[in-house]
């Protein structure tokens, strides 16, 4: 028989990352509400398209450049697979 041993941990991050995690989430807020934006004008916002707009978005914005590219993709990309289900 096979002993399972499980470990329960807790993330308690400090004042600085807990204001650079804020500052991901709020940027991904914000794609996901653009790419709500996109949906709503009447365009099928595929990953494909959604992906060039966040191309577009970061080149204007030090804002979304200042944040994680894999992030702000994962979000669109979860977006996208939300749409085609």
């Amino acid at each position: 028989m096979e002993e399972v041993v499980r470990y329960s941990y807790r993330l308690r991050p400090g004042r600085a990352a807990q204001a650079a995690l804020l500052a991901e989430w709020h940027r991904c807020r914000f794609l996901w509400n653009e790419a709500v934006h996109q949906q709503k004008s009447g365009n099928k916002p595929t990953f494909g398209t959604l992906s060039k707009l966040l191309t577009a978005a970061r080149t204007g914005s030090a804002w979304l450049r200042e944040g994680s590219q894999v992030a702000q993709q994962q979000t669109l990309r979860t977006y996208a697979q939300a749409l085609a289900q």
